[in-house]
C-alpha cells in the first residue's frame, strides 16, 4: 500500500491518504475478529446455550441490550464439582438463556487455571437443569377401548 500512497504526489492525496492508513489501522486493532473476547470479570450462572446447560461466566462489562452480544466465558464439566474453561465467545442474546445466576459463595474461581469449583447444592440445581423435560399428556383412555367395554 506504500507504493501507491508514494505515487499520488498532490500534498491533498497525501494527507487524506495518510490519515486513512492511520485510521484502518487504529480501527483494525480495535475490531479484529480473531481475538477472543475479554471477560475479566462478571458473574457466573448457568445457561442454555445450542440446547445444552452449561456454566457461564457473563462479562459484567457487557451492556444490556436486545440486541447487544453478550461475552462469556463457557466452562465444561470436568470431574464431580469441577469445571475448566471450554472457550470464550461473543454470543447474540437469541442463543443463550440465563437459567440461574449463581451465588459468589457458592463457588471458587481460580483464575490462573481457568478453574471453576461448585458446591454440591449448585451441582445438584445443575443435575435437576440438565434433566430431558418430559411433556406429559393427560391420561385419555383410546375411543376403542370404551367401546370395547360396552
Amino acid at each position: 500500500m506504500s507504493t501507491i500512497l508514494a505515487s499520488k504526489t498532490h500534498p491533498y492525496h497525501r494527507a487524506r491518504a495518510d490519515k486513512t492508513m492511520s485510521l484502518s489501522t487504529s480501527s483494525h486493532s480495535c475490531t479484529c475478529d480473531s481475538l477472543p473476547p475479554s471477560v475479566d470479570d462478571g458473574h457466573f450462572a448457568f445457561a442454555r446455550i445450542e440446547g445444552e446447560v452449561r456454566l457461564v461466566q457473563v462479562s459484567s462489562a457487557t451492556p444490556i441490550g436486545a440486541l447487544t452480544t453478550i461475552d462469556v466465558k463457557i466452562f465444561r464439566h470436568e470431574f464431580i464439582t469441577i469445571f475448566r474453561l471450554l472457550e470464550t465467545k461473543t454470543i447474540h442474546p437469541a442463543d443463550i438463556y440465563i437459567l440461574e445466576n449463581i451465588d459468589d459463595r457458592a463457588k471458587c474461581y481460580e483464575e490462573e487455571k481457568e478453574t471453576v469449583f461448585l458446591s454440591k447444592d449448585v451441582m445438584e440445581r445443575l443435575r435437576k437443569l440438565s434433566l430431558p423435560t418430559i411433556y406429559s399428556r393427560p391420561y385419555r383412555p383410546s375411543r376403542r377401548i370404551h367401546y370395547a367395554l360396552r
